[in-house]
C-alpha cells in the first residue's frame, strides 16, 4: 500500500489496514509484530539477524529482487506558499504532457504526484518540514532514470514559471 511519507502517517495507516510492516524509502521500518510501531535501526538489525538464525538466506532473497537504479532525494527550492501550487500545476500538466514526455502508465496522488512509467517512476512531493519539493526517480535502466528526472524537472520549471505570471 502506498501512503503519505512520515512516521505518524504510516503508523495510522498500519493500524487502519492491519499491516504487519511499513517502510519508507528513507530507510524507516515499522514493525507491528511484538510491539506496534517500532522504528529503530538496532531493532531492525536484530530482526534481520533473527531471520538469518532461522535459516533465511538473505543473499538469495536480495538476488531475487529486480535490479533498479534510483536517484538520491533531490530537493527543489521553492517557497512554503508555492510548493503545493506547483504540485497541482504539475498534475494538471500531466493530463496533456509534452510530446517528448515518456509514456505514462498511471499517476498516484496520495502524497504529491508519483508518475508510473513503463520502466520506472518519478515522484514530486512537498516536504513536510521545509519549503522545498522533494523528487526521486527510479528505473530498471540507469539512462532512463535520468530521462525521467530531466523531463519531470522540465515540468516543475514550467509549473513554477506559470505561477509567476
Amino acid at each position: 500500500i502506498m501512503y503519505k511519507t512520515g512516521h505518524s502517517n504510516l503508523k495510522v495507516k498500519m493500524k487502519e489496514t492491519g499491516a504487519d510492516l511499513a517502510c519508507e524509502v528513507s530507510g524507516h521500518i515499522f514493525f507491528k509484530n511484538r510491539y506496534f510501531g517500532y522504528d529503530d535501526a538496532i531493532y531492525a538489525t536484530l530482526r534481520m539477524l533473527e531471520l538469518i538464525h532461522d535459516g533465511i538466506d538473505l543473499d538469495h532473497e536480495i538476488d531475487a529482487l529486480p535490479q533498479v537504479f534510483s536517484t538520491e532525494e533531490i530537493k527543489v527550492e521553492t517557497t512554503e506558499s508555492e510548493k503545493f501550487a506547483i504540485i497541482e500545476k504539475v498534475k494538471e500538466m500531466l493530463k496533456n504532457p509534452p510530446a517528448d514526455f515518456p509514456k505514462i502508465l498511471g499517476i498516484i496522488d496520495v502524497d504529491g504526484v508519483r508518475i508510473n512509467f513503463e520502466k520506472g517512476w518519478g515522484l514530486v512531493r512537498a516536504s513536510n518540514t521545509t519549503p522545498v519539493l522533494v523528487t526521486r526517480f527510479e528505473s530498471t535502466d540507469k539512462k532512463l532514470a535520468k530521462v525521467y528526472e530531466n523531463r519531470v524537472n522540465d515540468l516543475i520549471s514550467s509549473a513554477k514559471a506559470s505561477l509567476k505570471h
